[in-house]
């Protein structure tokens, strides 16, 4: 792998609603943020509100609002397009698939989901996408928890794949590395409570089969994910604290090894490229706190 150093994070001007839980992406060079979920005196609220991000004006401006409050959707950038695929609010768990092209918000019919997921995660290879694991009850809800893997094309229907290998899982870190889903750490209900997980999978979608590729350091959940050049790197996430730690897993010899560090510790955060940049924003640095920083790394 070429070396790579994450040590050093700068800010940029921070974000006007700190938020987790929200569908991010870039379209255009534009970095976008969308629903999520925040607390305000002790009780904690959704969001509609969409947010842009440009990094040359270093400035953020309003945009096209969601239909309604939603977060802990998964989402990802797709052919100029923001998809938001499940998720809710206080409740339940949806089944509506969202999409955000030229600042006009549509509901797609045709990718209504087959069955209500929240903490899902999501990924494209070939131009079809893979929706993985999630909880199909509310967000407090950890036996709804699933290994179902789905796929569709955008203008098709969603159809079922092979599960994940092992437990049920939600909260997962994802990268796609040579044509492969890769998916590390995570968690499971356990007696009432989460236990997290620290296997390292590859999911193959032209054979629609798993591999167990190896292991991280240590058991975690809610780490983000973002694909290198041969390898997945793994931002923060939680154990019994929030983690400030950088792994990064080399695809080619299957070992992991720390390569930074951020700047506080940070669980259910987004990690994407921005021109030369790494970003970092949204999530929880504590326990019913949100992430008020946006942050890069060259």
């Amino acid at each position: 792998m070429p070396e790579l150093e994450l040590n050093v994070w700068n800010e940029l001007a921070p974000p006007p609603l700190p938020r987790a839980g929200c569908a991010v992406g870039v379209i255009g060079g534009e970095l976008l943020v969308a629903g999520g979920t925040y607390w305000r005196d002790g009780r904690k609220f959704w969001s509609e509100r969409v947010d842009a991000f440009d990094l040359a004006l270093n400035l953020w401006m309003p945009r096209a609002a969601l239909p309604r409050p939603h977060g802990d959707a998964a989402a990802l950038t797709h052919d100029g397009a923001l998809y938001v695929f499940g998720g809710g609010a206080e409740g339940g768990a949806g089944v509506m698939t969202w999409v955000l092209r030229n600042n006009h918000w549509s509901r797609l019919d045709n990718l209504t989901l087959p069955a209500p997921r929240r903490s899902s995660s999501v990924a494209v290879v070939d131009g079809n996408f893979y929706l993985l694991g999630g909880l199909s009850g509310t967000g407090a809800d950890f036996a709804s928890a699933t290994s179902t893997v789905w796929a569709a094309a955008p203008d098709g229907r969603w159809e079922p794949r092979s599960p994940m290998p092992g437990p049920p899982r939600f909260n997962l870190s994802v990268g796609v590395v040579g044509g492969r889903v890769l998916v590390a750490g995570g968690c499971t209900p356990e007696n009432d409570v989460v236990r997290n997980l620290d296997e390292i999978l590859a999911y193959d979608p032209a054979a629609d089969a798993w591999t167990q590729l190896g292991s991280l350091p240590r058991a975690l959940r809610a780490a983000g994910g973002l694909a290198d050049a041969g390898g997945l790197l793994i931002f923060g996430g939680y154990t019994d604290r929030f983690e400030t730690e950088i792994f990064r897993y080399d695809a080619t010899n299957h070992s992991v090894e720390i390569i930074g560090r951020l700047p506080e510790g940070l669980a259910g955060g987004h990690f994407l490229r921005l021109g030369r940049y790494i970003i970092g924003l949204t999530g929880e640095n504590g326990i019913k706190q949100r992430f008020p920083r946006l942050i890069h790394a060259t």
